[in-house]
Parts: structure tokens; C-alpha cells; sequence
């Protein structure tokens, strides 16, 4: 049989062990968080980036949809004029000419609205990618704030502690207390 000192040494073996293990854990443990929030900074920076070139897109397509309804217009007025003249009608007084102003106006009206349209939804993207940013740097934050070294040193310490007090106590216990640090 195994006396009471053996039996203690194997236990102090086993804690040590676990303090081993338990320090490795902690350092992988805070790694993976740290490379984590990497990721996940970077996914939010890319984010934003397709945020912006989107919001560059709508003012882009605005600006084709303005000029779309311009050839329109001018498309539309020149029909109007056509058939007006083509009945003799004067086109700078009257019925006709409020036909053409209100034809310039509508058209106006159109090209503003498109514009306003993409100014819209170039801001509410341009909003976004802003959140993208803030959310990569607190991301990043995160990261720089995990030291995986420096919280397994916290847990080989705290685990040390627990190790030497139940080394401590074996060694009182069994009447070996004369001198702690012998072995």
C-alpha cells in the first residue's frame, strides 16, 4: 500500500499537471479571441469599403437616370414642337407654349428627383459604412486588448498558488515541516 506522503505527491503531480494544462488553455483560449476580433475587424473594414463603392454606384446611376430623363424630354418636347408647327401653331404664345414649359417642368422635376433619389441613398449608405468603421475599430480594440500571454501567466500563477498551498499542507500533514523547501 501507498502511505499518506506518496498519495499527496501524486495529488500535487495531478495539480500540476491541470496547472499545465489549464495555463496552455488559457493562453489558446485568449489567442483565438485575439484572432477573432481580428477577423471580425477586418470583415467589418471590408464592410464599409463596399458600403462607400455602393454609395458611389447610386450617385453614378442618379446621375444616368438625370441624364436618361434629359434625352426624354428633349425627346418628348421635340415631338410636341413638331406637331404643333405642323398645324401651324405658334409655339411661343398660349396653349403652346404652356404645353412646352409645363413638359420642361415635369422634366425638371424628374431629373431632381432622381438626383434627390440618389443623394438619398448614397447618404443612408455612407451612414452605414461609417458604422462599419466604428464597429472595425472597437473590433481592433478588442484584439489589442487580449494578450494571451499575459492571462495564462494569470492562471499559472493563480494555479502555482493553489499547487504550493496543497504542497504546503501535504508537507505539515505528514510532519515534514521542519524545513518546506527541501524536497
Amino acid at each position: 500500500m501507498c502511505d499518506a506522503s506518496t498519495i499527496g505527491m501524486v495529488g500535487i503531480g495531478a495539480q500540476t499537471a491541470g496547472a499545465v494544462g489549464a495555463t496552455y488553455s488559457a493562453y489558446r483560449k485568449s489567442e483565438g479571441e485575439k484572432l477573432g476580433y481580428e477577423y471580425q475587424s477586418q470583415v467589418a473594414r471590408n464592410n464599409a469599403q463596399l458600403a462607400e463603392w455602393q454609395a458611389q454606384d447610386a450617385l453614378e446611376r442618379g446621375a444616368q437616370t438625370k441624364q436618361g430623363i434629359q434625352l426624354k424630354k428633349v425627346q418628348i418636347r421635340g415631338r410636341q414642337e413638331a406637331v404643333m408647327a405642323s398645324r401651324n401653331v405658334a409655339l411661343d404664345e398660349g396653349s403652346a407654349l404652356n404645353i412646352l414649359t409645363d413638359t420642361d417642368l415635369m422634366g425638371a422635376r424628374d431629373e431632381a428627383m432622381a438626383i434627390d433619389n440618389a443623394n438619398k441613398e448614397a447618404w443612408a449608405l455612407r451612414n452605414q459604412a461609417a458604422g462599419y468603421r466604428s464597429s472595425a475599430g472597437f473590433l481592433q480594440s478588442r484584439a489589442d486588448s487580449q494578450s494571451p500571454g499575459l492571462d495564462a501567466l494569470g492562471t499559472a500563477l493563480t494555479a502555482t498558488g493553489r499547487v504550493a498551498s496543497s504542497w504546503y499542507a501535504m508537507r505539515t500533514r505528514t510532519g515534514n515541516a521542519a524545513s518546506v523547501w527541501e524536497a
